[in-house]
Formats: structure tokens, sequence, C-alpha cells
């Protein structure tokens, strides 16, 4: 599924079933688990793996730098591509290449795709799980060259925020555009896809005139975190309209 050749994921943080499913049943391309940033552990996200998997439904899934550990795992459950947080070196992410491949390419061990319960290929030795290298601070701009000629690599993400803290600019300055352009030309130089977060329905068109390939779309929390303050915002209004109204 492509809107207009854009590819669009959802992203999630709270680690529950109900909105997994209600996620994966919205339309999304993909759907992403944080597990950086949002509230699972490895049962919970290992849970709604499965859940996106049944209901065909591919899945990312972020990991910290510092905890690549868990690359193997997820995958084994069924993940579709990682995305590795705040990376900054091309040998990070050859790292994190490693732990997505089975040997005599990688250092991965073999566990059985959620014990048997998957197809996986007669060789396994073929399986090539996608790694993304997420490009959130000087030094990953700076190398943006370097990491995305790292044999395997297979997109590059955007976290805004850090970059821009990084960076010590917000997104409306020139600093942060031109640091978009240049890690974007640095993905299509390599001929990999460039991937932005956190984009609102205001942003989607600068966003695509930017080049990115794929958009990752408001985070659940963020949804939520609207639609209760539209909701209490339109009631206390209507409450005074209505009281307004008996007492005249």
């Amino acid at each position: 599924m492509r809107t207009g050749g854009i590819r669009l994921g959802g992203w999630l943080s709270i680690s529950d079933p109900l909105i997994t499913e209600a996620a994966g049943r919205a339309g999304y391309d993909w759907v992403g688990l944080d597990l950086q940033h949002g509230a699972w552990d490895l049962g919970t996200a290992v849970r709604s793996i499965q859940l996106l998997d049944i209901l065909d439904v591919p899945v990312v899934v972020r990991v910290a730098d510092e905890e690549l550990h868990l690359i193997p795992h997820v995958l084994d459950h069924g993940a579709s591509e990682i995305v590795l947080a705040m990376t900054s070196t091309p040998e990070t992410v050859a790292a994190a290449v490693a732990r997505a491949r089975y040997q005599p390419e990688g250092r991965r061990s073999y566990g059985g795709q959620r014990y048997g319960l998957r197809a996986e290929a007669a060789d396994v030795s073929t399986i090539r799980p996608t790694i993304h290298a997420m490009i959130e601070t000087p030094e990953g701009l700076e190398r943006i060259a370097e990491i995305t000629a790292v044999p395997g690599l297979g997109g590059v993400h955007i976290g805004p925020v850090d970059l821009g803290l990084g960076l010590g600019v917000d997104r409306a300055s020139p600093i942060f555009a031109a640091a978009l352009r240049r890690i974007v030309a640095a993905a299509h130089a390599a001929g990999l896809p460039a991937v932005m977060h956190a984009v609102t329905a205001s942003q989607l068109a600068e966003m695509i005139a930017l080049g990115f390939d794929e958009l990752v779309l408001t985070a659940d929390i963020g949804l939520l975190r609207a639609a209760f303050a539209e909701q209490i915002a339109n009631a206390r209004d209507q409450v005074l309209l209505t009281s307004a109204g008996g007492t005249e």
C-alpha cells in the first residue's frame, strides 16, 4: 500500500493490545513499536508483534543503540524491520546488521521463527531483515555518507526532536532544513529510502517536497492526547452555552 508513492507508518508507545489492533486495522502501510521510549517490555512487544503479524501488517521495532541484543529476539518473533535509534557511527550500524543475520554473514543465533509458527526460508542464512539507521545526532549527520554506505543498511530515519536538540535549533531553522536535505540526499545516493518521524497533517506537503519516501504519522499517545483535549474543550463550550441559555 502506497499513497502517491509514499508509505505511511503508524507509531505505538502504549503497550495495549486493543490499541495495537486498532492501529493494525486502520490501514497503515506498517506499524512501529517504540521499545526505546514506549511503555513496552519484551513480553508485551512480542504479543503485539504476533497480533500485527496475524493481521498481515509489517512490524517495525525501534531499539536503543545500546540494546542491540534485542534485535534478534524481536526478529525471531516476527518483526519485519529494526530502527536503530541515535545512530552516530557506521560501526554501530554494522553491529546491528550482524545481529540481524545468521552465519556466515552475521552473528544471529537461530531460534526458529516464533518457534516454527511462521514460515521461513529453507536456507535461513538467506534471511536478511531490514535495519534502518535513525539519524538524530550531529555526529550521525556528519558521518551520514559513511553510515549509508554500510552493507545491509535498508533505510534512514530521522528523529526530528533529537536532531534539533543536537544541532541547537528548532524545526523552523534553515539549519534544520539543510540537515534534512543532506540526510535525504545521502540516503537516495545510496539507493535507500528516507523516513521522517512525527509528521502531522499540516507537515505532509513539506516533507514530501523534501523528498521523503516514508512518513511516520503522529503516535498513539499524541492522537489520544489531542482527542481528549478536543473532547473536553468542546464539552465545556457546550455546557457554557447551555447554561447561558438556561439563565435567559
